[in-house]
């Protein structure tokens, strides 16, 4: 009875250290003040493990098709990022057809995305929120370097995608940023944001200061 109650205790307890590992190892830091109009735009895209593309449909000709798709800007509790949307895709999906006939796309990301809005009592549609949009063209990643960083993000923030069928052929995209909009304040949009501005920031923001568990 007795190795039964110690048994009984020690997977209890083994399961309360992963609930912690997990509960302490993924957090936000604060995001940057919204002064700050491209350190807030790479801290959402950072943060954010989901994002809409919008595509000119070939299912629906004229019109256009959106879709929430996992995203990963590298790992979740790391400061490095690159500010570039990547996804895991297959040839077979709606949104691979539409982006292989036209590769114009736009992914929109909210902070919603993230804790930040939700803990801040803050609503998606309020401009303190914030919005950033970033429209290009997507291609495939084929630089080993970069698939490496892809995979090591997407596998850690999503990793039932690591399992998803070799038959179904999936690769991974990224976009080739031509256009930034970022709405973070009252006052409306800061269109057409410097890309190499964007590209180029230097992240500040540190973990120490962060508030919100993943």
């Amino acid at each position: 009875y007795q190795r039964r109650v110690r048994g009984s205790m020690l997977w209890r307890t083994a399961i309360v250290c992963c609930l912690v590992a997990v509960a302490t190892a993924y957090y936000e830091p604060t995001p940057p003040d919204h002064e700050d109009i491209i350190g807030t735009a790479r801290w959402i895209v950072k943060y954010s493990n989901i994002s809409v593309v919008a595509t000119n449909s070939v299912l629906l000709p004229g019109f256009p098709w959106a879709k929430t798709k996992d995203v990963a800007d590298g790992l979740y509790n790391e400061t490095f990022s690159r500010g570039i949307p990547m996804i895991y895709s297959s040839p077979m999906a709606t949104l691979t057809h539409d982006f292989t006939a036209d590769p114009k796309v736009t992914f929109a990301y909210s902070a919603e995305f993230t804790h930040w809005c939700m803990d801040q009592d803050i609503d998606n549609d309020s401009p303190t929120c914030g919005l950033i949009a970033l429209s290009g063209e997507m291609e495939e990643v084929t630089d080993e370097d970069e698939i490496a960083f892809a995979k090591l993000g997407m596998f850690q923030r999503h990793p039932i995608t690591a399992s998803w069928p070799p038959g179904h052929g999936f690769r991974f995209y990224k976009l080739a940023i031509q256009n930034i909009l970022v709405l973070d304040y009252f006052g409306g949009p800061h269109k057409h944001v410097s890309v190499e501005d964007y590209l180029n920031y230097k992240p500040t923001w540190g973990l120490e200061e962060s508030n919100t568990v993943f």
